[in-house]
């Protein structure tokens, strides 16, 4: 039987960074657990606030906003066998992305499996879904924190019942923060790919924190491949890896192949 571990943690993993990424996205009037904008605020090791008199904050974030790789409105959405492995089991399947970005999985008995797919593509259209950013961050406001040595400027956005801290740097977020619930939880980007659309995070890194003790309760990464299929650069393969005092303690991959856009 498959460990109860995927359940567990890649599973949260997934929840974890849908929650986030969909701020960038889609409007968060569900996300009411995420807490005080004070508490966001205390988050930041340096309080100085970056003194650039030229471009706002909204500026700061919409530019990085917009420079991310998101499919056009004329996405007709794919199919494509999917491999998963964990440990010694390996379950195949079937995938289809409708054009819509509703997602379904079929063909895997196991239904573990069969839901840690799914949850891992739904992560995935979060980040490919286009959304205008006045739809997605309607009344929302921002704020400049501090600037780092590496010149990546700290961004605070507050709305009415969510809020968030991010680090930008060359128009890229590289950092994202929030609270949900009693955790703390941030995901860093790692790697990007960079396409003539926009840029891909091809591996980031979720840590999340008790927000009190500021200890570390899990540390997973996500590392993925993109390739252009047609007008469209599409995930074929995913390696999820689990941390535990900087050792890598699991690990899960799905493989995607004989991927075809609808319609073709």
């Amino acid at each position: 039987m498959m460990k109860q571990y995927l359940k567990s943690q890649f599973w949260r993993l997934s929840i974890f960074v849908t929650i986030i990424l969909a701020s960038l996205n889609f409007p968060t009037q569900t996300m009411a657990q995420v807490s005080s904008y004070d508490s966001l605020m205390l988050l930041s090791e340096n309080t100085s606030n970056s003194s650039n008199p030229n471009i706002s904050a909204q500026e700061i974030f919409r530019q990085a906003y917009e420079n991310r790789y998101t499919w056009n409105p004329q996405f007709p959405g794919y199919t494509a066998t999917v491999e998963f492995k964990y440990g010694k089991e390996t379950h195949k399947g079937n995938i289809r992305i409708n054009s819509d970005m509703s997602v379904e999985v079929t063909g895997i008995s196991n239904e573990q499996a069969r839901q840690n797919v799914e949850n891992s593509l739904r992560m995935m259209v979060v980040h490919r879904r286009r959304v205008p950013f006045d739809e997605a961050h309607k009344n929302k406001t921002f704020k400049l924190g501090a600037t780092d040595n590496n010149g990546a400027v700290e961004i605070f956005e507050q709305g009415e019942k969510t809020e968030a801290k991010y680090k930008i740097s060359n128009k890229q977020l590289i950092q994202i923060n929030r609270t949900l619930g009693n955790s703390a939880v941030t995901v860093d980007t790692l790697d990007i790919k960079n396409t003539p659309e926009g840029y891909l995070a091809t591996r980031y890194r979720t840590t999340s924190r008790q927000l009190q003790t500021k200890q570390i309760v899990t540390e997973e990464e996500s590392e993925d491949t993109y390739n252009k299929i047609g007008d469209y650069y599409l995930l074929q393969r995913q390696v999820l890896r689990a941390f535990q005092g900087g050792k890598v303690t699991d690990s899960a991959e799905l493989n995607f192949s004989d991927i075809q856009l609808n319609g073709r």
